[in-house]
């Protein structure tokens, strides 16, 4: 089991409309990443971390020492933000060697150093070129590798792929899961892009107004969602008031008994994903023989979205909307699926109560 390298407690920062509170700690050579919508906290809580923000109360502990006294400069923390700019009339390797100043290192020392970034980053071959002659992915990585050159115990990067085009996020984002796992350094990843996040993390924090929903795994939080926020935010869900089990309910009898509902009220829900769905889009066809306890029939399709690889299929069912990915175009108006038991989670008050 790793050390801990980063510990927050009992954090607050209050604003006059906000106010900001977590406790989390991280592993050495984790990446965790932290999620959630615009305006929960998320970037506030790496200014906090790396001196650059002001905490009412809690302490910042980094390899087991208070820092939370300490200025930005002797935290040895190093953030990246999605518009930090390289000094354009340095070359890329003057650029990375920059903050070795601070590390009393021979020129030899600091040469082999710059090497060894780039080498990380991916970038051998660059070293010569000027920011100008780079392009936004390139930017990124030897800004990550400047970060890096500080020697950091955490870096932390700040909403990073922000400016990039949709196409690039993803395939820099496993690039960045690269670089962290040759660079062996904590690292603190903040996007508001679940899917990035889920792809590269150790583990995940879902923020939301100021305060964690969940932490856990990438697998946790999408699959045991402690909350219907999280399971909306993570991906595609079907939330549905507890009596939808009563109008599709289709168990053989033989089974019937083993399986026991209880209701709690109007605030019980259950909650299943769209891809854990068995379907039948053709109709005449016989359902899988997988037979699926609760049995959406002909369901009225409202929407059919080509996503590529599949079909995101909006239905209506008894006026209630629900959702399951099928990998042909529903060849009708309707379709049937159906979900078992053992892929509901139910939720009380917007809570996990059951899975």
């Amino acid at each position: 089991m790793a050390d801990i390298c980063l510990s927050c407690n009992d954090i607050v920062r209050t604003f006059p409309d906000f106010r900001l509170s977590f406790s989390f700690s991280v592993r050495e050579d984790e990446l965790l990443s932290i999620i959630g919508p615009s305006g929960s906290g998320k970037s506030t809580v790496l200014r906090i971390i790396c001196g650059l923000e002001k905490n009412d109360s809690g302490t910042v502990q980094i390899m087991g020492t208070d820092v939370t006294a300490l200025p930005t400069e002797r935290r040895r923390t190093a953030i990246v933000y999605s518009d930090d700019t390289l000094f354009p009339h340095m070359t890329v390797e003057q650029n990375i060697a920059y903050p070795m100043k601070n590390r009393h290192m021979s020129k030899e020392e600091a040469t082999a150093e710059v090497r060894r970034l780039l080498e990380t980053v991916n970038l051998s071959g660059h070293e010569k070129k000027r920011p100008s002659e780079l392009s936004e992915t390139e930017k990124l990585k030897a800004a990550i590798a400047r970060a890096l050159a500080s020697n950091p115990d955490v870096l932390l990067l700040d909403q990073v792929l922000s400016s990039l085009d949709y196409s690039l996020r993803f395939a820099l984002a496993g690039e960045i899961g690269k670089i962290q796992r040759k660079a062996g350094v904590t690292t603190i990843f903040v996007t508001d892009s679940p899917q990035e996040a889920m792809s590269i993390s150790d583990r995940l924090i879902v923020m939301n107004n100021g305060k964690i929903e969940q932490n856990g795994t990438p697998e946790e939080v999408y699959r045991k969602p402690c909350s219907e926020f999280c399971a909306r935010f993570t991906g595609e869900c079907n939330i549905l008031p507890y009596d939808v089990i009563l109008k599709t309910l289709r168990v053989p009898e033989t089974e019937r008994s083993k399986v026991i509902y209880q209701c709690f009220g109007p605030e019980h829900r259950i909650l299943f994903r769209p891809e854990d769905m068995v379907v039948n889009d053709m109709p005449g066809l016989p359902f899988p023989e997988f037979y699926p306890h609760l049995r959406f029939e002909d369901a009225r399709i409202i929407r059919t979205e080509y996503l590529g690889k599949e079909y995101l299929v909006t239905a209506s069912y008894d006026d209630l909307t629900i959702k399951v990915y099928t990998v042909y175009k529903p060849a009708s108006e309707t379709i049937t699926a159906g979900i078992r038991m053992t892929k509901i989670l139910e939720f009380n008050d917007g809570k996990l109560i059951r899975h």
